[in-house]
């Protein structure tokens, strides 16, 4: 499918025109008007669309990503998913990001009704739609799970992206009837290039690539992806992944792992671990300089309230190199779409 063959699209029940998004005014400061501006700037006759990245493969900067690109991302979580015209989709997210531009261009190159609603931690709280599709954060999954349950579940499909999802939130959904997927991508693919499985008899700690990708691990064993249809280059990663055929399963970052007393350990799989023993509370784990270990392991928390000592006890899992030797009470700041800001101490 040709990005210039897409002429219309249905939002809100009501099915819009390119000629008439071509000429709609700019003054407006909604979501839906946002929508709008996106979508004259995916009608006009530049080539490309200008995009600021996350930051995931390096720093933060624009790049201009082709619109055919969109339009095969599109269609692989389309066909991967089985979205199509039927499909009622709701937009919950800000489309000055990846996740909600793609939203919007599913919709264009599905042919489904796409509901747009104003971005906000609870997204269900004024939703009475029937909806088969969404994509939210981590945040908003957890929140429409905690507060509005039986809405949540009635959701066909729902996608979590700009972040790992709790184990708590995972334990929580194992009986949900719907599915729900965690996504791997970022802004360099045009999205996420494949989904994990987190509930039902399908769930797994694995990420399915979508036919259209192929990867491969590089010496430092980060993920590197090829995407012929999106980039005549390959996309090196900073995530340490295993592979298994067309999946992978992601185990930390490079930038993240801590070297302590020679052992290399990954913070996001001591997290993993610890969880379910921090009562709820916002945690991450980091590294200290030490003369003799070089790096040690510490728990960052904004509550005294978790003692070292009595987690230890407990039956984590973690080697003696991997468990925390201190905690550190210290704000957790984090970004603007969600995610921890690590600090080393």
């Amino acid at each position: 499918m040709d990005y210039k063959e897409l002429s219309h699209i249905t939002i809100n029940n009501k099915q819009f025109s390119k000629e008439e998004i071509l000429i709609m005014p700019n003054n407006g400061e909604s979501h839906l008007d946002d929508v709008f501006r996106f979508l004259k700037s995916w009608f006009d006759e530049n080539k490309n669309i200008p995009v600021q990245t996350s930051g995931s493969t390096g720093k933060p900067k624009q790049i201009s990503i082709p619109k055919q690109s969109f339009v095969e991302s599109a269609m692989n979580t389309c066909d991967y998913l089985k979205l199509g015209e039927q499909t009622k989709a709701l937009l919950c997210i800000p489309v000055k990001y990846i996740g909600g531009k793609m939203m919007v261009i599913r919709a264009l190159v599905a042919g489904y009704n796409l509901v747009v609603q104003e971005p906000s931690s609870s997204p269900l709280l004024n939703s009475s739609e029937k909806i088969n599709f969404i994509a939210l954060t981590p945040m908003q999954a957890k929140n429409s799970l905690d507060n509005y349950p039986v809405e949540f579940e009635k959701i066909d499909k729902v996608i979590i992206g700009g972040g790992a999802v709790s184990e708590e939130f995972n334990k929580e959904i194992e009986s949900l009837k719907n599915t729900i997927y965690s996504t791997f991508g970022m802004t360099e693919t045009v999205s996420h290039i494949g989904l994990r499985t987190l509930n039902g008899k399908n769930r797994t700690d694995f990420y399915q690539v979508f036919p259209a990708y192929s990867i491969s691990k590089n010496e430092n064993n980060c993920l590197v992806i090829a995407c012929p249809t999106l980039s005549s280059e390959t996309i090196t990663t900073n995530d340490i992944v295993e592979i298994k055929d067309s999946s992978f399963k992601f185990l930390g970052r490079l930038d993240n792992v801590i070297n302590t007393g020679g052992i290399k350990v990954f913070p996001e799989e001591i997290e993993k671990q610890l969880a379910p023993f921090m009562n709820g509370e916002t945690f991450y784990i980091t590294s200290k300089k030490n003369e003799l270990l070089g790096e040690k392991v510490v728990l960052i928390s904004e509550n005294n309230s978790i003692i070292l000592e009595e987690v230890k006890t407990k039956n984590h899992g973690l080697s003696s190199y991997s468990f925390p030797k201190e905690m550190l009470i210290k704000k957790i700041e984090l970004t603007e779409s969600g995610k921890i800001m690590r600090r080393k101490y």
